[in-house]
């Protein structure tokens, strides 16, 4: 009985080795024949997104410099992603790599109004599903506005399905969850989707 417990004692106080960071260079990404770059987001990008992100949500701003500069500075298990043309910051889109165990969750993703409809949310969302898988998870999951029916239209789009119902999960409306499951999916068939991406 004893050796039982200590051995769960030494397992809790075995030192975490930490994963490497997230390794996300610049690309060249060609999306319904518009080029675009898209690269890691760092500290200097956080006023564009937040620009992004008000004219999203009509104004709010549902996240703050902080919230943003917290996630971006966690090399570790955080990703964030940006994606310009012609040098002007038009969408981007965020990951948390450990939400639970083996399970990465979509803390963001935003697109301009006049870019959205041409494939680039599809494209982020595709990217974040590649990297989740490279890092290790299993399944990787987001939140929607119940109301939100474009939205949820597209996460089905790339292979998300519904999975539970968050009561009053935003102030004022439920929210939705959806799932991705990383295991056993082809995640390669990218130029048959309308996008290809060049690492530079």
């Amino acid at each position: 009985m004893l050796k039982k417990y200590k051995d769960k004692l030494l397992a809790l106080l075995k030192p975490v080795q930490a994963r490497p960071n997230l390794d996300f260079g610049c690309h060249n990404v060609v999306v319904e024949d518009k080029n675009y770059l898209m690269c890691r987001a760092i500290i200097p990008d956080i006023a564009e997104m937040l620009e992004i992100e008000s004219a999203v949500y009509a104004g709010d701003q549902p996240w703050s410099y902080e919230d943003f500069e917290k996630h971006i500075q966690n090399k570790l298990t955080s990703l964030y992603i940006v994606v310009r043309y012609e040098d002007r910051m038009v969408a981007f889109a965020g990951c948390d790599f450990t939400y639970g165990p083996s399970e990465a969750h979509v803390t963001n993703i935003a697109v301009l109004p006049e870019y959205q409809h041409q494939g680039l949310g599809l494209m982020m969302l595709e990217t974040l599903q590649t990297e989740a898988k490279k890092y290790g998870c299993r399944h990787l999951s987001l939140d929607v506005r119940r109301s939100n029916l474009e939205a949820q239209a597209l996460y089905r789009r790339a292979g998300f399905k519904e999975v539970a119902i968050k009561n009053a999960y935003y102030k004022d409306e439920d929210g939705l969850e959806y799932s991705y499951n990383l295991v056993n999916r082809n995640l390669k068939k990218r130029v048959e989707k309308g996008w290809k991406k060049i690492r530079i």
